[in-house]
C-alpha cells in the first residue's frame, strides 16, 4: 500500500506525454476531450507485507546535485 498525494495535470505537455494513439476508443475528442486529464501520484509512505508482519516505510525525495 501506498501513501502520497495526487495532482490532476491538464497542460498539453502533460497530456502528450503518455497519450497512445488508442486512446481515442475512450477519448474521441482526442488530446483536447474535456475528460482527458494525467493523474500524478507522488508517494510518501507505504506498507509492505513480509513475513507475516507487516513493514512501515517512507519515500524520500529527489535528491538536489550540487554544482
Amino acid at each position: 500500500m501506498l501513501k502520497g498525494t495526487i495532482e490532476v495535470l491538464q497542460d498539453a505537455d502533460s497530456k502528450q506525454l503518455i497519450w497512445k494513439t488508442g486512446d481515442t476508443m475512450y477519448y474521441p475528442q482526442g488530446m483536447t476531450d474535456p475528460d482527458y486529464c494525467v493523474l500524478k501520484f507522488t508517494a510518501a509512505a507505504g506498507r509492505y507485507y513480509s513475513n507475516f508482519k507487516s513493514e512501515d516505510f517512507t519515500v524520500k525525495g529527489e535528491e538536489t546535485p550540487t554544482p
